[in-house]
């Protein structure tokens, strides 16, 4: 009974968590480039699993947290000079507001008041030199396979063309990142990022997100289904305990 119990109010745990991370994907399946997160392995099963070997009061563990699928997004084309998208492995570097330097999929690029080259989201473009990118005023903006920055002056001669630097680019291999407490993609041993500029850029697209909402429905309602279950199994334990002692009970 009481093995029962503590496995039951472990596998509630992991599908409250597991709804909370399908509910996450659901909330950005519009957001450009946005990495789905997937759930953690467990290092066993604790979904009506009983062993002698256990501990009663042992919990399952979770390994790999703050995992994410890397699978690519389809990439539409919006002819939008300002969009691009990471064709293949790579990612965006870029600098959110807590200042430390992050990897993104995010493409949907704009000028902000300050001349500064940001995301959807605020968050500033690096450069090859790990620096905010800054643009002055421009009538054309050519970016290059290899993130190369091209303007044509809007107070230049015509034919004019001015490069202002790179746009930092990074490979890495998926099993070598996570996503940090404020959702952003950094190093599992937060490693010093570097851009290294192998990652094409295609300009004038954007990448969706990998997020497939009908599996995701699917998958919530699977975890939901679980979830009942196991509040059920405790409410069995607690009946099955209850008769138990009541058969213990000394005769009047």
């Amino acid at each position: 009974m009481d093995r029962l119990l503590h496995l039951s109010l472990n596998a509630v745990k992991h599908s409250k968590e597991d709804s909370a991370i399908r509910s996450n994907n659901l909330a950005n399946v519009n957001v450009p480039g946005f990495r789905k997160d997937i759930e953690p392995p467990m290092v066993e099963s604790s979904f009506l699993k009983t062993l002698e070997a256990f501990e009663s009061r042992a919990y399952t563990l979770r390994e790999g947290k703050n995992r994410f699928d890397d699978n690519q997004g389809r990439l539409d084309f919006t002819s939008k000079e300002t969009d691009i998208a990471i064709n293949g492995n790579g990612y965006i570097l870029m600098m959110p507001d807590n200042e430390q330097p992050a990897l993104s999929r995010r493409g949907d690029l704009r000028v902000n008041q300050n001349g500064l080259l940001v995301d959807g989201a605020g968050n500033q473009i690096l450069n090859e030199g790990m620096q905010p990118i800054l643009l002055p005023p421009y009538r054309q903006l050519v970016i290059g396979n290899d993130g190369r920055i091209t303007i044509e002056p809007i107070d230049g001669e015509p034919g004019q063309r001015d490069e202002i630097g790179f746009i930092a680019t990074i490979q890495a291999d998926v099993k070598d990142l996570k996503k940090s407490g404020d959702g952003n993609i950094r190093f599992l041993d937060n490693r010093d990022i570097q851009p290294d500029q192998l990652a094409e850029v295609a300009q004038g697209y954007l990448e969706t997100s990998n997020v497939n909402p009908t599996e995701e429905l699917v998958e919530m309602l699977s975890k939901q289904r679980h979830y009942e279950l196991n509040v059920r199994l405790m409410s069995i334990a607690r009946e099955l305990d209850e008769s138990g002692a009541s058969i213990m009970r000394m005769p009047r």
